[in-house]
């Protein structure tokens, strides 16, 4: 008898229901079936009056792109996991037609407004052939084939789509400015739809069927135009680039810098080190955080690994390039950071900033030209390669907490499961509430600094997760998300809900201090 399975399909006709509901299926499980084939099924065999799209199954229309199991994605090209149930639910922030089917009519227009078209000042009087490097720019970008799953999936236009249009749109913008043949500037119009108010998050490229990384390579790179020319960036966003670029730190300091605190070079020696690390803080845990800075650097020398903080090291330039001053970054902040990193002769540099992290090693090498002469990983990648630094904790730790799990690195790091595989290892500690723990909190891609308004929008909802798990605390590791996620909490009423590093709190079991 054949396994079967439970397809969970939220279902809707405006002109019969007066409110939306699930209705679950049973049917059976075939190895290697897409979601679509799913829907199909109970089409087929269950229930005909189920209306959904589809057209090419073949991940090329994007006809068939739906909320499943909570993440925007195409059916055609999504596998059912063989024992777990299946939730299938309409793409957001349309108007729901029927059952799964919606009115994309909001959109359409809005692609119709921004003239999706290369603008020419004459018609050619022949067909033109582009060279390679004319297509190289707009290659990636140009293959989007309007599915609309970044725009379900983008927390941005999930509070104020009026006010920013989304990936899918900003792609289009990009793909026509950088079309040798546009004459239009399409920059002004990018701006218009919000350029600044992305958070970098990246939740559009995981949604992306495609995988084209829009904010690398259209949102950014907008961005950069937008500095070079004198349209950005954003009054916010000067406060901190201009200090990083004159004193090598984004924000000022207070009280003691934790380079003033630590012994610079060889901040920790140990007897026979199994691993020895260069230690990059960024502006943030060495001008503000000084402490978790001190904590990672404690727990990495309580197991013998050697770890090195370079003296001369500056703000990696994130600021800068995700505002849109990369020849800034480039010019001022990127080529000292990479000789000093790679003069400590070390193969590792970990830092507890995803952003510096995400940076260092997704910018620097297009930024200088080549590979780098070390990896670059997260505090959190360090430990799941190293999972032995959970063997000699002590106890006193009984806590129900939730994650936060920061967008630059889950997806900028290409490290979804590192920092709950690392909490989980903590004797005592519980994770409850993993409902989107991945959603972005605001904070990124210089939104809190430029369009903060947003930016809280964004924590509001991220705040909100955090008080409806039931948590006693929530668990993070990323200097900025660290900051928004305790401003919202006390903005909400909740300042009761600690905020912890996951350093702070791995520290708490190595000193058998309780919580």
């Amino acid at each position: 008898m054949a396994e079967m399975i439970n397809v969970k399909i939220f279902r809707y006709d405006p002109n019969i229901d007066k409110e939306p509901h699930y209705k679950t299926y049973q049917i059976p499980y075939k190895e290697g079936m897409m979601a679509l084939d799913a829907l199909t099924h109970v089409y087929e065999h269950i229930d005909g009056t189920l209306a959904y799209r589809w057209a090419c199954r073949a991940g090329q229309c994007g006809s068939c792109a739906l909320i499943i199991n909570g993440k925007p994605k195409i059916a055609c090209r999504t596998i059912v996991e063989k024992g777990k149930d299946l939730t299938l639910t309409p793409l957001l922030h349309f108007p729901i037609v029927k059952d799964l089917v919606v009115d994309l009519e909001r959109g359409q227009r809005r692609i119709e407004r921004m003239r999706p078209f290369v603008q020419r000042l004459k018609k050619p009087s022949r067909p033109e052939i582009l060279s390679a490097e004319a297509i190289n720019p707009i290659k990636e970008i140009r293959e989007c084939i309007e599915c609309w799953s970044c725009i379900s999936a983008c927390p941005a236009v999930a509070e104020a789509w009026q006010d920013f249009s989304g990936p899918m749109f900003h792609a289009k913008l990009a793909r026509f400015q950088f079309d040798q043949r546009n004459v239009e500037d399409r920059v002004k119009s990018a701006l218009m739809e919000g350029l600044y108010k992305c958070t970098t998050c990246r939740a559009c490229v995981e949604a992306c069927p495609k995988e084209i990384n829009i904010p690398e390579k259209a949102i950014e790179k907008m961005r950069a135009i937008a500095a070079r020319t004198g349209l950005g960036p954003l009054p916010g966003h000067e406060e901190y680039t201009s200090r990083a670029i004159k004193f090598g730190r984004s924000v000022d300091k207070i009280g003691t810098s934790l380079l003033e605190m630590v012994k610079t070079g060889y901040a920790a020696r140990v007897k026979d080190p199994k691993d020895t690390v260069g230690y990059f803080p960024g502006c943030l845990t060495d001008y503000r955080l000084q402490e978790i800075g001190k904590l990672i650097i404690e727990i990495l020398t309580k197991n013998n690994i050697e770890v090195i903080v370079p003296a001369e090291f500056t703000c990696c330039g994130s600021p800068l390039i995700r505002a849109g001053l990369v020849d800034d970054a480039k010019q001022n902040l990127v080529p000292k950071n990479v000789k000093i990193l790679e003069e400590i002769g070390v193969k590792t540099v970990v830092t507890g900033c995803p952003g510096c992290g995400m940076t260092i090693r997704r910018n620097y090498p297009d930024l200088i030209g080549r590979e780098l002469g070390f990896e670059t990983m997260h505090f959190a990648q360090y430990l799941t390669r190293n999972t032995d630094m959970f063997e000699n904790m002590g106890g006193g730790v009984s806590l129900k907490a939730t994650i936060h799990n920061p967008c630059h690195l889950n997806r900028g790091l290409d490290a979804p499961n590192d920092l709950e595989d690392s909490v989980l290892r903590i004797p005592g500690v519980r994770i409850v509430g993993t409902e989107e723990n991945d959603r972005c909190c605001g904070a990124g891609g210089g939104v809190r600094a430029g369009e903060r308004s947003m930016s809280m929008a964004i924590a509001r909802r991220k705040g909100q997760l955090i008080i409806n798990s039931g948590a006693e605390a929530c668990v993070t590791q990323c200097p900025f998300c660290y900051i928004q996620i305790r401003d919202i909490l006390k903005q909400l009423g909740y300042e009761q809900i600690p905020v912890y590093d996951l350093a702070e709190l791995m520290a708490k079991p190595y000193r058998s201090e309780k919580i």
